[in-house]
């Protein structure tokens, strides 16, 4: 659907009047457009792929109660975006059907599976995206320590490409095994999060980057590393850590971008 600037401005307004919020996202970037500069600005939940009339739906993590997103793909001024409509369900079914209860049932339990790495279990990046990232810089703003520290399990690329990915995740699966332990059962202030491939990430809320780092390294080298590559073969993994704190960069983005580069060099 092709709008004009003010004719995608009123569609918003009118659809405001259904919805509790709508918004525009640039579909590259994963950003949330202002609606009068149609400018980046906070990053949102990547979006789900579209069907072929342009549109998708999907419920969301990090909201409070159980919320549905709608998503339409429109053009405005000749660039494409997509615009985002979200409902929040009541916390208790109008009526209390069997039938509504039940789906409020079905999408709490899709939003808990939503932030959890299909793999390994722990928490994946829409789980840091959706409500980590405002945690953290609240943190911040009242003086507490932060810091990240990245864990690379640097034998995964090498099993995808010369086992099978089966063994590639089952070396991810002991190695998040180790790395959740280290930060304990209760993840509320230090969460352990699945990047891509081969590469997790803890969050420290109150810890600087040097302990955190110390403390995945101890747990690393005091675990035994290995996981079955066949029913008949055995492996042995290593793995990289690297953490950058908070107060050496000052926003969420640079820290993470500090960590990596110390990752790979």
């Amino acid at each position: 659907m092709e709008y004009t600037r003010s004719q995608l401005t009123e569609q918003i307004a009118n659809l405001s009047r259904l919805f509790d919020e709508v918004f525009v996202v640039d579909a590259a970037t994963s950003r949330r457009l202002d609606q009068d500069t149609m400018q980046p600005t906070d990053t949102v939940e990547p979006i789900p792929d579209l069907d072929e009339r342009g549109r998708a739906w999907r419920p969301l993590y990090g909201q409070e109660g159980n919320a549905t997103a709608l998503y339409w793909s429109v053009v405005a001024d000749h660039r494409p975006y997509v615009l985002v409509a979200v409902y929040r369900l009541p916390d208790q079914p109008n009526g209390s059907t069997r039938e509504a209860a039940a789906l409020s049932r079905m999408l709490t339990q899709c939003r808990s599976e939503m932030c959890r790495d299909y793999v390994t279990g722990v928490y994946n990046r829409s789980f840091l995206d959706a409500e980590f990232r405002t945690r953290v810089a609240q943190a911040a703003a009242a003086g507490q320590p932060v810091s990240v520290a990245l864990v690379r399990v640097n034998e995964y690329a090498r099993l995808c490409r010369t086992e099978s990915v089966a063994a590639a995740d089952r070396c991810l699966t002991t190695a998040a095994g180790i790395l959740s332990l280290a930060v304990g059962p209760e993840q509320e202030n230090t969460p352990l999060v699945r990047l891509e491939d081969g590469v997790f990430l803890v969050v420290g809320i109150g810890t600087n980057g040097h302990a955190l780092e110390s403390k995945l390294r101890d747990a690393m080298d005091s675990a035994r590393r290995t996981f079955s590559i066949t029913l008949a073969r055995r492996g042995e993994f290593t793995a990289t850590i690297s953490s950058a704190d908070w107060a050496e960069t000052g926003s969420w983005d640079w820290m993470l971008s500090l960590a990596e580069q110390r990752l790979s060099s």
